[in-house]
């Protein structure tokens, strides 16, 4: 997923005064409209009100409402948050969201829930798809990290991952899954889980933790590690007839 997702939020945005910061990805016809937009400057606050939108060629980012202030630094966004990052490899994260906080000073965001859950998606140049549900998260773009907590859940074409909290480590491409979780009664005890289908069997196995390599999709269990594995009939097997 690339740095990119750790500042997919707001990166170095662009100032309603109409400065950008000294970032090439920001220099390239970044621009930012609103419905509305108002200028506090007793309490140094800039408002924008109705479909507010941050876009260049590299970012798109989409709210009902926004707040930046000029004094700490700050952005505030509320309502049907949504981001986009392409990248030159033809692959892109989408996130969406109900809330979201972006501390420039450091290059954090935090991400937060409404009635859905945080939501992410990844696809990949060679055009697979992994997607990834949490009730919070927080990005932290100089150490390269991205925090998952809450109910968070991972999904590939044959392979579902649950746990309470995951990390994403930019460095090694891989995500972390930790602490209990509430996963499907298929998964063994109340450990994070992993459910799905590979080579030719079906299986449920838990652990302590679990760490998922996006790129090549290989897992790795650690500790109290328990579950099942079987095999999956061939559509003979079953009475089903074989495409052709």
């Amino acid at each position: 997923m690339k740095r990119a997702l750790l500042i997919l939020l707001f990166a170095p945005p662009l100032h309603a005064a109409g400065h950008v910061q000294k970032s090439p990805d920001f220099l390239m016809g970044s621009v930012v409209k609103s419905d509305k937009w108002k200028m506090d400057r007793t309490n140094n606050l800039e408002t924008f009100t109705g479909n507010v939108l941050f876009r260049n060629p590299r970012y798109t980012l989409k709210a009902d409402n926004a707040i930046y202030n000029r004094g700490t630094s700050v952005w505030d966004l509320n309502g049907s948050v949504y981001t986009l990052r392409s990248f030159e490899d033809l692959s892109r994260v989408e996130v969406k969201c109900d809330s979201a906080r972006y501390l420039e000073a450091g290059e954090v965001a935090y991400l937060a829930r409404g009635a859905l859950p945080v939501r992410m998606k990844y696809l990949g140049a060679d055009g697979r798809v992994l997607s990834g549900l949490s009730d919070r998260a927080r990005a932290d773009s100089l150490s390269g990290l991205m925090h998952f907590t809450g109910a968070f859940s991972l999904a590939t074409e044959n392979l579902d991952l649950y746990s309470e909290r995951s990390l994403y480590d930019n460095a090694q491409d891989t995500f972390l899954l930790y602490y209990s979780t509430t996963a499907p009664a298929a998964a063994t005890g109340d450990l994070p889980a992993a459910i799905g289908r590979r080579e030719g069997y079906d299986f449920a196995i838990a652990a302590e933790s679990i760490k998922f390599f996006k790129d090549s999709r290989d897992i790795k269990f650690y500790n109290r590690v328990s579950g099942w594995a079987k095999d999956t009939p061939s559509p003979a097997a079953v009475g089903v007839p074989e495409k052709h």
